[in-house]
Parts: structure tokens; sequence; C-alpha cells
């Protein structure tokens, strides 16, 4: 797989010289493949060899023997393919068409090449997303059109030099396959994954308190200018049009952090967090502003643990961060991780298999096939915390539940127009959709609650992590506003609150609620004047 052209007449002599031609290229051909097989599959073998310590905080579980069993397969079958591919061309092509396959082959290494880029993005950050705020879409297009069209060129004028080059590179990489294969077998044959269970749930208490009722309500990437200042022309938002009826609006809050991994910490804490670090699949350290750090996460009081000892029971319905492994103290703990390619394969080796093929021809965002598979991921994700919020907020039970909803955070499924989880391919404008989304969703937990009996009864906080960190691409504009409501039990009124203030304060101002020190709007008006001013400090 050199690609030269063997006269296939000669190698098919009945002498033993003419054999012995044959069945060396036959090995050489194939050891070629099984490389460059194994090469495609590279970024695949980095998610699956090379994680760190740090890396397994956001992993359900680490990669076992279905996801190693799966590449091994994959990389023979796709060896084999190619093998069989370049034999049937020896024996049925002539040397002037023959040039055709070595092209083929040349511009096949775009597999190989673009796992390398993948895997080498790690260290190198502009062969991946920051290169589209560098040079923007168009941009990025124009520069691949230019390195596409001079690879083109070469391989027109260079074809038989590059593909004898390409197949000694080739060969030498042969030993990886020993090396991946060898690694994946033994972590097969030494899976744990014991660390990776949650913390067992506190149980109910017996007398527990259940009024006042909580229900927080957090919508990821949630900006405010992009809702409320600069919508898209013709999107409504009659769900939060009629909450905000009945609700104190704050139009300058601002979120404890800009990503969700140190907002997060701060909002269940409720002291702003500068720094994190991952520790491990059950630790989190954060550094305080102004305060000492690392700490270890698990170690801190939360909002949950202050609540359960005023007498409640509590629920976390969450995403991204691994809570349930972290935290203690709740009565009901579920989470999900965020839905990226390689943890959006599937669990079984059956499903890994063509998920695995799959995804060398697409990123967690772009899909030929349309919808990749982290946006399918992302639709079940989001019926799932749905589902589990849903079952809080309507459990009196439960004195303070917070639900973490993984919308409008990209990648984005849901198609405004249709009101379907259909939309693909749309990274960007896309965000819209998903604050109509957003809407409906508010929607679906409101009439559930009210006819569960919950909503009247219940103080409802609904607010965001971050701003929308690619508004930019948008328009251009960026604003660090986040949307923030607050709605107390049997509240009429709405009210428009404009200082600024930091969420952060959200978790004293629940823990107010559930000690009866807010129970209307004059005090809850009051309250967030005599905070608003530390919450920025």
């Amino acid at each position: 797989m050199a690609l030269e052209h063997v006269d296939t007449r000669e190698a098919a002599s009945p002498s033993q010289p003419g054999k012995q031609v044959a069945a060396g290229r036959t090995r050489h051909d194939l050891a070629i493949a099984l490389s460059l097989a194994n090469l495609c599959y590279l970024r695949v073998w980095s998610e699956l060899l090379t994680y760190r310590r740090q890396d397994t905080y956001l992993m359900k579980a680490p990669p076992g023997p279905a996801e190693f069993g799966a590449v091994m397969v994959n990389v023979l079958l796709l060896a084999l393919l190619l093998w069989g591919l370049v034999t049937l061309a020896r024996n049925s092509l002539s040397p002037s068409a023959f040039r055709w396959v070595q092209a083929a082959f040349l511009l096949f290494l775009v597999m190989p090449l673009n796992a390398l880029r993948e895997v080498a993005a790690h260290h190198f950050p502009y062969l991946k997303s920051p290169l589209i705020d560098l040079l923007g879409p168009r941009g990025v297009v124009a520069l691949a059109a230019l390195l596409g069209a001079a690879g083109v060129g070469a391989i027109l004028l260079f074809h038989r030099k590059l593909a004898s080059l390409a197949g000694i590179v080739l060969a030498a990489f042969l030993p990886f396959c020993a090396v991946t294969f060898g690694q994946a077998l033994y972590k097969s044959a030494t899976y744990k994954a014991g660390d990776y269970a949650n913390n067992a749930l506190a149980p109910l208490l017996p007398n527990a308190r259940t009024s006042p009722r909580v229900v927080w309500i957090l919508f990821d990437e949630w900006d405010y200018r992009l809702t409320f200042v600069d919508p898209l022309p013709g999107l409504r938002f009659p769900e939060l049009e009629r909450l905000a009826a009945q609700s104190l609006v704050a139009n300058h809050a601002v979120a404890p952090a800009s990503e969700t991994p140190v907002s997060m910490p701060a909002y269940f804490t409720g002291r702003l967090v500068e720094h994190v670090d991952y520790d491990g699949p059950r630790e989190l350290q954060i550094t305080y502003q102004h305060g000492p750090g690392p700490i270890p996460w698990s170690a801190q009081p939360s909002v949950f643990s202050r609540a359960r000892e005023l007498g409640f029971n509590t629920a976390l319905v969450d995403w991204f961060h691994p809570s349930c492994r972290v935290l203690t103290g709740l009565a009901s703990c579920e989470w999900w991780r965020m839905p990226l390619q390689y943890n959006s394969m599937g669990d079984t080796f059956w499903q890994q298999v063509p998920a695995q093929a799959r995804s060398l021809v697409e990123t967690t965002l772009f899909s030929p096939f349309g919808q990749s598979l982290s946006v399918r991921s992302q639709i079940e994700t989001y019926h799932a915390i749905l589902a589990s919020g849903l079952a809080v907020a309507n459990n009196p039970a439960y004195g303070l539940s917070f639900i973490h909803m993984p919308v409008p955070h990209a990648p984005h499924a849901y198609d405004r127009r249709t009101g379907q989880f259909t939309l693909a391919n749309s990274p960007i404008r896309g965000y819209f959709d998903s604050l109509a989304l957003l809407n409906r969703t508010l929607g679906e937990i409101r009439r559930s609650m009210e006819s569960a009996g919950t909503w009247d009864t219940t103080a409802v906080i609904l607010t965001s992590d971050h701003p929308y960190r690619e508004a930019g691409s948008i328009d251009g504009k960026n604003d660090s506003r986040i949307p923030y409501f607050v709605k107390l039990p049997s509240q009429k009124g709405g009210e428009l609150y404009t200082p600024t203030f930091n969420t952060v304060l959200s978790n004293d101002l629940v823990l107010a609620i559930l000690r009866r020190e807010v129970t209307d709007s004059p005090q809850l008006l009051g309250w967030l004047n005599r905070n608003s001013a530390r919450s920025l400090k």
C-alpha cells in the first residue's frame, strides 16, 4: 500500500519468486492498511487512553471493555476494507488507471490528519473553535479552501512520490497498533468504576418542614440581552411574560462567573469563586475570591446542607457537575453529563461500533448526517432532566428543589418553527431556537406544578449561570447581564428591580425564604436592597 502498481500477470506467475513478490506485497499492503486505520481512530484512542485525573471529574464512568472492544473491531474492519480495495485495484486496473487509486489514497489521509488536528488541539487551541473567533466563520472557510486547493494541486502533480512517502510514514507507525491494542486489552482486563458511584442519599427527615417551598431553576447560558433587549425579530416569550407579571424581575443581575464550572459552586456555597480545579471523579478544588484555596468543595457547607439543618428535605437535578458524587445531605440527587463527542456514542458495544465510525466524519456540533451524536444525546438529556425536574418540583416532600436545565446551552436541537427536536448544524443562530425551547419548558413546568397544586404555594427562582458567550458572533455585542425572576408564594403582581447585584446572593435568599424572613414583595425588595451591594464586593 505504498501504492506502486504491480503487474498482476507477473505477480501471478507460477514461479516461486513471483509468488514471494505477491505474498510480500500482500503483507505490506495489509500492514499499511492496519496502520492507516489505527491512525484514523487516533482521536478515539486518545479519548479512551490518555485521559488525566482531572478529566475523570466529568465522566459518568471511565472507558470500559465496550469502548475498547469497539475501537479495536473498528480498526480491524477499516483495515480489511482498505486492504481489500487496494488488492482489488491492483488486480484489475492498468498502471495509468492506478494513479487515481494513489490520488484517492492521498485524499483519504485527510482522515488521520484531521484526527491528529483534534488531538493536537488540546495543546494548540487555535486548531479548533478559537480559530473561528480569530478569523471568523468566513475566514475559516477561506483558509480551509486554500489548504484544500493546495493539497489537491500537490496530489495532481506529485501523486506517485507523495503516495510512496505516505506509505513509508505509515509503515513507521505500524508499531503504534501494538501500543493502542495492548493498552486497550490491559485497561479492559483491569476495569474498575467504583469511584464513580454517587454518594448515598440522605434519608428523608421524618418530621420535615414542607412550607415554605422553593424551586430554584437555572437555565444554562441564558442571556438577558438576547432575550429581552435585542431578541430575534418576531420571537416572543409568552411564558416569560406571564411569569414576569407576577414576579420580581431584575434587569441588572450579573452571574457569579462566566462559565458553569465556576458559577455552580458559587451558587451552592453562596460565595464567589475565583477558580476551580477538577480533582478526580469525586472532588472539585475551589478557590474563593478574597479567600483561601484551594479547598475541597465536598467539605463546604451548601445551600442544601443548610436547608436540611432548617428541617427541609432537599432535591437536586443537575447538569454538567457530578454533584451527586461530591455533595452530601441530599434526599434526592440526579446528574447528567454535558454531551460531547466522546461521551455520546452509547453505552454498549453494539452502540459504540457504528458510533465510533460515524464520529470520524462529524463533530460535536456538525454532522453530514444531520444531527450529530452529541445533539441527539442533548435531546435525550433534556427530556430526562425535565422529567426528573417535574417530579421534584411537584413533590411537596422537598422543601428545596434545584433544577439545572441544559438549555439554551449548545448543542441546539430544537426547531422553533416546527416545535420539534430536528434542528441540525446550527451552532450559533440555533441559540434563538433554544430560547424558544426555554420558554416552552417554563410553560411545561408551570402547568405541571399548577396541576399538582404546588405552583401557588412555592417560591420560584429563575436565573442563569452565565450569559451567552457566543453573543458577539450574532451581532457583535456582549452583555454581562443574566435574567433573574423571583415569584413568591401566592404573589400576584410584578415588579422591576433595577439595582445591579450578583446572583450569588440567591443562596442566602433561598435560606431567607425558608426561614420566613422573606414572605412578600416588600420584604423581598428590602432584602435585596440590603444585600445587593455586598454581592458585588
